[in-house]
């Protein structure tokens, strides 16, 4: 056994099964990562958040005249002609259509079951903080007991960027 040194055996094995681990463990990340954009269920759902909030919903015998107010509670400005909204009675999509919060081209589109927007949020090319805006809907859309829900949407790319919910009791 002259000439040979009892550790010369054992690092060059520890070193490759070293690089083999790490090489697997880099893989297997990779793999995780890629996976998550082939099957999105894989990701977690983002939470819709609340910006334009309804304030109140105006709704009362006789005639139940229906009117939701909105406010923008977050902290920066939409231009209002690129939203649009969405409104839910009881998890059914209501027959209004609303495709433009902009007041002044509003008055141009063909807006069935809503009567008239208005407010603040509406009447300039963009709904800043604090500002309001009414929704007025065809009477007796909104009944006593209603669990109404409001989804706005940013236009240019079709995405929910706010909803909120209110119970009418």
């Amino acid at each position: 056994m002259a000439g040979r040194n009892r550790d010369d055996g054992s690092s060059g094995t520890i070193g490759t099964i070293l690089l083999v681990v790490i090489t697997v463990i880099l893989a297997a990340l990779l793999a995780l990562y890629l996976l998550s954009y082939q099957f999105p269920e894989l990701q977690q759902p983002k939470e819709i958040p609340t910006i334009f909030e309804i304030q109140t919903i105006l709704s009362e015998n006789p005639d139940y005249d229906s009117r939701i107010v909105l406010k923008n509670i977050g902290d920066c400005p939409y231009e209002n002609q690129y939203l649009s909204c969405r409104i839910y009675i009881n998890d059914e999509l209501a027959g209004c259509r609303i495709k433009t919060l902009n007041g002044h081209d509003f008055i141009s589109t063909h807006h069935y079951g809503v009567q008239t927007v208005g407010g603040m949020g509406c009447s300039d090319i963009s709904w800043k903080p604090s500002e309001k805006l009414a929704i007025d809907l065809s009477d007796s859309t909104i009944r006593d007991g209603s669990h109404v829900r409001v989804d706005v949407i940013w236009e240019p790319t079709g995405t929910t960027i706010s909803t909120d919910e209110y119970y009418l009791s």
